[in-house]
């Protein structure tokens, strides 16, 4: 039973065989395995034959490869956790065969089988393992005019007396296959050597405001791969200045040193807009609406709605969340710039005062994009912060931290950055910036435009942190599930040569806005061996940019419609 082929690795793709082309040579004759009957889950009696509240059901399925009992619970029908007993020994490659659903709209839409499946599919665990994993979204799902079940690389790992244990998590549920690639010694050490070594751990990523529950959720996506640093928002300000230190900074940082990537915190300089278009309870956006003054202004005096770092006031309440921020020890803080990047000084009083005893001109008079203008801003700017690196040092010093580096999201190219009036190169060379992830974000009136429209210029950023200690880590926007406030950047076949484009023009290591590229099981899988720099080559040579995938031909006794109607059109 299974999928047949020529070797253990038929249909899977080349990166994620451990010895790449070479792992050919030692298949040693033992099959693949293939678990296909979820029947033999226990306790029984958390599952049944027929629909029922509160329980799994197991259904009959076929494919042309393989066929079995799967586990199926709806969304809204939770079930009980159950084991399953895999009788395995010795190392493995694990694939898992799913079906997708959840995706939110009526079943009966026209376009449904152009909308990746929703749901998070099982959360699953090892004996072995300290807790669940918890990200398996297929990008296929069962309203699809073709449905069927999508493979998805898991994990390789000792699979010795293992069982595996699988918890509903609030999405409809598929699970039809375990699919097992033994692995040979030197598969196995290959695996083991690539996980301790440092020089493959070249991604960063990005999120938000974690919990500390949401961190136990992602590091176990994160754990093994290429991950040498993480990167945390710091907007939950009940929580920045709780008076024992930010729990879920400390939560963060637990999570980094269990993967052993670098702890980043990271805040919006300009998040006050926000609290405009969608106010929420928190203290900046009390401390905003009680000080107008402190507000950038138009020239006709109109409020744009951000606190200018012209006011020296600001700068103090900034400093202050600099403070909150690195007190648990992280390993470095900065600024998520592409984020309502003109906001940051304006024409307010502040900001304007002294310009024109020092170059003869109303600045009222002039263009944002006079030179005179821009440079007067990128001051203003720079000064704050190095009022930051201070802080970040005082800090470090008054608790024995080793040097907190600063990381900022900057614009995609020179002429976005001048236009907002950061100063990159001056940051380089003043040690304001040890990590530059630029973004893409082009020079632009239209946000929408300006955002992966336009490739980041990483040539250009290349030159400037050359022959200095400062990393270049482009930020891609990578894929996202329905709509998006920005257009897919980097779509999933372009991540090989789009990341050896980025490698061979001067980047250290990548990163991508909010965790995209890990949103399905397909897609994480690719993107998190993007520090394997030495190997993209090969893979991109031989890539397959789709998932392995087998239709169904029958699912709960029905027979499926080989060709259903208006599959040709």
């Amino acid at each position: 039973m299974g999928i047949q082929g020529e070797s253990k690795w038929y249909g899977q793709p080349l990166y994620d065989r451990p010895l790449g082309a070479q792992s050919e040579e030692t298949d040693d004759g033992r099959p693949v395995v293939w678990i296909t009957d979820f029947s033999t889950c226990t306790p029984q009696e958390h599952w049944s034959d027929a629909p029922e509240p509160g329980l799994w059901q197991v259904i009959d399925f076929a494919t042309d490869a393989f066929e079995g009992n799967l586990l199926y619970a709806e969304n809204t029908n939770p079930a009980p956790d159950v084991t399953l007993e895999l009788n395995l020994s010795g190392w493995y490659a694990v694939y898992l065969w799913m079906m997708g659903a959840d995706g939110g709209l009526p079943k009966d839409t026209p376009d449904y089988n152009c909308v990746y499946s929703q749901s998070p599919g099982p959360a699953l665990k090892l004996t072995s393992d300290r807790r669940f994993h918890h990200m398996f979204r297929t990008l296929t799902q069962v309203y699809m005019k073709a449905p069927g079940l999508e493979g998805g690389f898991w994990r390789y790992a000792d699979m010795t007396d293992q069982s595996l244990t699988i918890r509903h998590q609030d999405g409809t549920v598929y699970l039809a296959a375990i699919q097992a690639v033994p692995l040979a010694p030197a598969e196995v050490e290959a695996v083991v050597r690539d996980r301790n070594d440092p020089s493959r751990k070249r991604l960063i990523i990005k999120g938000d405001s974690y919990t500390e529950q949401e961190c136990e959720r992602t590091v176990e996506l994160l754990r093994d791969r290429g991950v040498g640093g993480w990167i945390i928002g710091n907007e939950n300000s009940p929580d920045l200045f709780h008076p024992g230190g930010s729990r879920r900074i400390a939560a963060f940082k637990r999570a980094c040193q269990e993967i052993e990537a670098e702890c980043y915190v990271c805040d919006r300089p300009t998040l006050w807009s926000g609290f405009e278009s969608d106010p929420w309870d928190d203290a900046r956006a009390k401390w905003y609406t009680e000080h107008p003054d402190f507000h950038c202004k138009e020239k006709d005096g109109t409020d744009n709605y951000c606190c200018s770092y012209a006011v020296p006031e600001v700068v103090d309440f900034m400093l202050d969340r600099v403070r909150a921020s690195v007190s648990p020890g992280p390993d470095g803080f900065g600024y998520f710039f592409n984020r309502d990047p003109h906001g940051l000084v304006r024409f307010e009083p502040a900001a304007i005062a002294g310009f024109e005893e020092k170059h003869g001109v109303d600045p009222l008079t002039l263009s944002d994009r006079d030179e005179r203008l821009i440079e007067w801003r990128m001051d203003i700017i720079t000064r704050f912060l190095r009022r930051v690196r201070e802080t970040l040092d005082s800090v470090a010093e008054e608790n024995g931290f080793a040097r907190i580096k600063m990381i900022h999201v900057v614009l995609g190219n020179e002429a976005a950055n001048r236009y907002a009036c950061l100063d990159v190169p001056r940051w380089v060379r003043e040690g304001l910036v040890d990590i530059l992830c630029p973004y893409p974000f082009a020079d632009c009136a239209e946000w929408w435009l300006a955002q992966g429209h336009i490739e980041t210029d990483v040539s250009y950023f290349a030159s400037l942190v050359k022959d200095t200690s400062c990393k270049l880590v482009p930020m891609w926007l990578s894929n996202r599930h329905r709509i998006s406030w920005v257009r897919e950047h980097v779509r999933t076949n372009e991540y090989f040569t789009k990341a050896i484009r980025d490698y061979a023009a001067g980047a250290d290591g990548l990163t991508s806005w909010d965790q995209v590229g890990l949103d399905a099981v397909f897609n994480a899988d690719r993107w998190l061996r993007l520090g394997d720099k030495e190997r993209l080559a090969e893979w991109a040579e031989e890539d397959v940019p789709i998932p392995p995938f087998q239709r169904l031909t029958r699912l709960d006794g029905n027979t499926m419609k080989r060709f259903p109607a208006a599959s040709g059109g």
